[in-house]
């Protein structure tokens, strides 16, 4: 299936596990309003194994944040798994992952659901963030190299 709106895309496609759901564009609160219909669906039978591959996903704020989470909880209370690949490519949920500290909930598979592993991704990735304390050895961009709001964050804080 594939949804498409104003600024952002999903397209999905079998694979040998289970579901890859290929997001594209602006993940914000009008694709997630249009989006979290069918990911539900999606996430809704039992044990359900699905791959958000974010790679093409240019723009993520709250709204996408939340239909991240959402799609995660669903799954795994279905005793199912949520995954997601390209995150190494897309500056805007990494940068988000690393900020609001939710990248250690996630599994980040960067090679589940593609043809291998992105160029320039790290060769492996734990489960659930024992490498993320910082995120900046596994994902360039965030933590150290004084573009990753890390001085917003201190502000806060």
């Amino acid at each position: 299936m594939v949804i498409e709106g104003h600024g952002f895309g999903s397209r999905e496609r079998p694979a040998g596990f289970g579901i890859v759901v290929e997001l594209s564009g602006e993940m914000d609160i009008l694709a997630a309003t249009e989006l979290s219909g069918r990911l539900d669906e999606i996430t809704g039978g039992r044990h359900p194994d699905v791959v958000l591959d974010v790679r093409a996903v240019t723009f993520m704020d709250c709204g996408g944040l939340s239909l991240l989470c959402r799609a995660r909880h669903r799954a795994e209370s279905r005793g199912g798994s949520l995954r997601l690949a390209g995150v190494a490519a897309s500056r805007s949920v990494r940068r988000l992952l690393g900020l609001t500290g939710l990248a250690r909930y996630f599994v980040i598979d960067e090679a589940a659901g593609l043809a291998g592993p992105l160029p320039g991704a790290a060769e492996e990735f734990p489960a659930r963030g024992d490498a993320f304390p910082g995120l900046g050895d596994a994902y360039p961009g965030i933590g150290g190299d004084g573009d990753d709001g890390a001085a917003a964050g201190a502000a806060i804080a």
